[in-house]
């Protein structure tokens, strides 16, 4: 437990929150995501300009190792048997702090979603590495029902019941309501950063609710890289939530 305590610690800054850039869209999305061409520079930028770190694929994980600097690096994995043994020994050869895997509790075309990523879980436990689920109840595609504080807060429990160590999933209704979600779940949890938004404002003022209402951070992806200055809205978002912007952005 000594090593997963101290891998966290890498993933998240010392106030105990952490601006994750999600990166992992092209290993799973059937369409070219744009502002991701140039992964060398996105990540050379944003790890200056305060980001805590990288949820990313593999293939961009070994080929920009050197560009991550000081952030720590979650590896996005598909849980799937026989391979668990091969993810947790391929994350520790690269140097990722952590795993990150896609569950869908409730979701009737992926019924053992959560059973694989118990098996993970529990692969990942025996050697020390952290590993964050991100929690989707019923799919991508359900509907409002299934988007609800009730829904949210009982799936968040039942995949860190499953063994995760981080929580991933949608932020719902204001600060006060959330903080049922985050009451439930005794976990750190991280809200995934959504859909592209042209309103900055909007952004933080979300990142800022999601903080209130108790989150231990943020995983932001498009609102990042589709950014006409990725960098600018990365040190808005570390200001936000450490108090302080990234080196090269005071």
């Amino acid at each position: 437990m000594a090593d997963k305590t101290k891998r966290l610690a890498h993933l998240f800054a010392p106030d105990g929150k952490s601006l994750i850039v999600a990166m992992d869209h092209a290993g799973f999305m059937d369409t070219v995501q744009h502002g991701l061409e140039n992964p060398h520079q996105l990540i050379r930028e944003t790890a200056r300009a305060g980001a805590d770190a990288f949820l990313i694929t593999l293939g961009s994980a070994r080929r920009y190792a050197a560009d991550f600097g000081r952030a720590g690096v979650w590896l996005s994995v598909e849980a799937q048997p026989p391979f668990l043994e091969k993810i947790v020994e391929t994350a520790l050869q690269i140097g990722a702090e952590g795993v990150k895997c896609l569950v869908y509790p409730w979701w009737d075309e992926q019924p053992h979603s959560l059973t694989y990523f118990a098996a993970l879980a529990a692969e990942c436990n025996k050697w020390g590495l952290p590993v964050m689920a991100e929690v989707i109840p019923g799919g991508f595609t359900a509907k409002d029902d299934m988007r609800t504080v009730e829904k949210i807060s009982a799936a968040s429990r039942v995949a860190m019941e499953a063994g995760a160590d981080v929580i991933k999933t949608f932020f719902v209704g204001d600060a006060k309501s959330f903080g049922a979600v985050v009451a439930n779940c005794p976990v750190p949890l991280v809200v995934l950063g959504g859909a592209r938004t042209a309103d900055e404002s909007e952004l933080l003022n979300n990142v800022r609710e999601a903080l209130n209402a108790g989150a231990s951070g943020v995983a932001i992806g498009r609102n990042i890289w589709q950014h006409p200055q990725p960098a600018r809205i990365t040190a808005a978002l570390a200001e936000v939530l450490h108090g302080k912007r990234g080196s090269d952005w005071v």
